[in-house]
């Protein structure tokens, strides 16, 4: 059991499992010497007696913590191990009382009256008596195996929210890569010459995702060199057909944020004011940080010929909701608002410095 966190010689001496068993033997013969004691002053003959009825409570306390307790008690077969439990106190209360019998009474007590060795109230009374010296290391057992299941658990429950936040996080990449693959593939097909500079944005951005994102938490500052270079691939896609406007306001202390989690819904805006409308859609982006709050504002027109909501489609949104939830529990505010004609989505988020 470790005492104290430290590399310290004291430390690693207190810390040792050898000392830490000899100590507690020691301080127990002691403790129960002295008590006894009391009655006649006679403080080493107590300590024979404790000394002499030793080994049985040692044999006791490392049968129960090291035996009955992984073998039963760990494994969830409770009854099994208080049936044994109960038993092994009982033989050792037997043999306490034949080392009464035979050595501790004729040696130090002669003026006593010896009682049958299987006497039920002596057997009794010597159970409850040798069971003193198990509440101790009993419950330093105890806790430290559910100390260890809480690790366990906690470090269980921390792969597996890792594990989803990996799954979700890499659902983003290929649905964005994808996304923009096809508008590549649309300005191949019309032998524009913005192909090519599609393909460098691509590129870095691409870079970004590979190589900066394999983290939990990225500089912000770096999230909004992302966007930037994303609206500037979706402003070659749609030129003229969309009407983008961005404002980034507030000022940037090197705070940090989960990487590809604004893409989104940018993505969906785009998506969603664009399908199936041949005129001029419009999007709206603000963002920004106020105090320690990143706040970010997406709100993009809705065609007339669209009656789907945009919520109800496109795994995006599911995903960067899901990944909210499990990254900032009640350290985010997600709205979203939906009209005839526009769309809005308002993003409140604490961020670590």
């Amino acid at each position: 059991m470790q005492i104290i966190n430290s590399n310290s010689l004291i430390a690693n001496i207190l810390n040792n499992r050898w000392f830490q068993h000899f100590s507690y033997w020691v301080l127990f013969v002691m403790f129960f010497a002295l008590a006894w004691g009391t009655h006649d002053d006679n403080y080493l003959k107590t300590i024979s007696v404790e000394l002499i009825n030793l080994p049985v409570k040692i044999a006791l306390v490392y049968i129960v913590i090291y035996y009955l307790f992984p073998r039963f008690l760990y494994q969830g077969k409770v009854w099994l191990f208080i049936t044994l439990f109960l038993a092994t106190i009982l033989v050792a209360s037997i043999l306490q009382r034949i080392t009464d019998n035979l050595i501790i009474v004729d040696t130090f007590f002669p003026e006593w009256t010896k009682e049958p060795t299987f006497n039920i109230v002596q057997l009794i009374r010597g159970a409850v008596n040798i069971s003193s010296v198990l509440a101790i290391p009993m419950t330093v057992k105890l806790m430290e195996y559910l100390s260890n299941v809480q690790q366990r658990e906690q470090s269980l429950a921390k792969d597996k929210l890792e594990a989803e936040l990996t799954f979700l996080k890499n659902q983003v990449q290929p649905h964005f890569l994808f996304n923009t693959l096809n508008s590549l593939y649309s300005l191949i097909l019309k032998k524009s010459d913005q192909s090519l500079e599609v393909v460098l944005k691509l590129s870095d951005l691409l870079r970004y995702m590979l190589y900066e994102t394999n983290v939990e938490q990225v500089q912000l500052y770096k999230e909004i060199e992302s966007i930037k270079s994303y609206l500037e691939l979706e402003k070659i896609r749609y030129g003229d057909r969309v009407e983008l406007s961005l404002n980034i306001w507030g000022e940037q202390r090197g705070q940090s944020i989960a990487p590809m989690l604004i893409l989104p819904f940018l993505e969906n805006s785009f998506k969603h004011s664009t399908r199936g409308f041949s005129g001029q859609a419009w999007i709206t982006i603000e963002m920004g940080i106020r105090e320690n709050d990143f706040i970010l504002k997406v709100e993009n027109s809705i065609p007339d010929e669209i009656s789907e909501s945009p919520a109800a489609s496109g795994i995006g949104l599911q995903n960067v909701n899901r990944r909210l939830n499990l990254m900032y529990p009640n350290k985010h505010e997600l709205k979203i608002v939906s009209s005839e004609d526009s769309y809005q989505v308002v993003l409140k988020l604490k961020l670590n410095e």
